[in-house]
């Protein structure tokens, strides 16, 4: 047996910072969440949403263009109104705004349900097989273990979110060939990094202090899936009652839509929108009334107006009517709201039910 020297030897190997501590965490969480067929099977099924987006936005740039290549399609945009045909350049940032919408609105499912897939084991199974003094017995600090933990859920909800958005926002710009693109659509892509980011942010730190309720992983998938179903039905009890403009409120994916149409003010592009198409149609029915097979054209007893019931008066003061009932939901800062405070209460639980190794008992 040979005798060693106990002296000193020195470390030749390289050297990490500790600020990267937690990127271990993550690496290895997300490599083992890549062994689960489902969650495969859900990032596969994400990258439909972005082709469609992409493809809309190489479609919208020929459009701009008149490129000869959308010959073959050119029937599907006989009914267009005139002035988006004549200058479609105009309308670029509001079809651009309610594509990425549109595009954010279904990443939020398949948000919820990689989320569920892959956060509940995180800290519910360090929890069930006591491995935490194994971590804090290293050079780890709790914020280290946390940011290791949430940079898995990240990383997962990053790649269906953010990265498709940045590659069709990418694509679109390489198909427009115009130098004030990134002028008009900047703002799509600011909104499209802040929503991202706040999703992320939002389900990351609540799937965590769910993991950490319960050494239960079922457990924990039951109360995500609970916050997610039962939110939606009450939102949806609430939208046929008169209190309506709160059912935002009680509805998780709700709070996170109605943040998504106030980042990329949805409200304002959708009325332009419409009075695009109205102006679009009411020219159309003129030019049939009044064109070369409607001028001079006598009105006969068929071609009378149809008679409409007038419009009930509104009662005095206008409270408990039908415009209540139709009233506007809550501002979208009220549904920010709910999420920051989610978001704090994630953190509280989180402080307690993880404790560093000098409180481990």
């Amino acid at each position: 047996m040979p005798i060693l020297d106990q002296g000193y030897q020195h470390w030749n190997g390289k050297l990490a910072g500790h600020a990267l501590r937690w990127l271990t965490i993550t690496r290895q969480g997300v490599r083992a969440q890549l062994k689960n067929r489902w969650v495969l099977l859900m990032l596969l099924s994400a990258l439909l949403p972005a082709l469609v987006l992409a493809a809309f936005l190489i479609v919208w740039g020929l459009f701009e263009q008149k490129s000869a290549v959308l010959t073959p399609i050119l029937f599907l945009f006989t009914s267009l109104p005139d002035a988006l045909k004549d200058g479609p350049k105009g309308y670029r940032s509001t079809f651009w705004v309610l594509a990425f919408s549109l595009f954010f609105e279904v990443q939020i499912f398949v948000c919820m349900i990689l989320t569920v897939l892959v956060g509940p084991d995180l800290i519910s199974q360090d929890l069930r097989f006591n491995a935490l003094p194994l971590y804090f017995s290293r050079p780890l600090r709790r914020i280290d273990y946390f940011l290791g933990k949430f940079g898995v859920i990240a990383a997962f909800l990053l790649t269906v979110t953010l990265i498709p958005a940045l590659l069709a926002f990418v694509v679109g710009l390489a198909f427009s060939l115009d130098p004030m693109m990134i002028r008009d659509t900047w703002r799509v892509l600011a909104a499209s990094i802040a929503f991202s980011l706040v999703a992320t942010l939002s389900a990351g730190l609540l799937m965590l202090a769910f993991s950490s309720l319960s050494r239960n992983s079922r457990q924990v998938a039951a109360m995500w899936i609970g916050l997610w179903m039962v939110g939606g039905v009450a939102s949806g009890v609430l939208k046929h009652s008169p209190y309506r403009e709160w059912s935002p409120l009680v509805s998780y994916t709700m709070n996170l839509s109605q943040v998504r149409e106030a980042l990329f003010d949805v409200d304002r592009e959708r009325e332009r929108v419409g009075e695009l198409f109205r102006a679009g149609k009411s020219t159309l029915d003129s030019a049939s009334r009044f064109g070369p097979l409607g001028l001079g054209k006598r009105r006969g007893r068929g071609d009378r107006d149809p008679i409409t019931p007038p419009i009930p008066p509104s009662p005095p003061g206008g409270k408990n009517n039908a415009t209540n009932l139709a009233s506007a939901p809550v501002p979208w800062t009220w549904s920010a709201g709910v999420l920051a405070g989610l978001g704090a209460a994630s953190i509280v639980v989180l402080s307690t039910r993880v404790r560093s190794l000098d409180r481990l008992k």
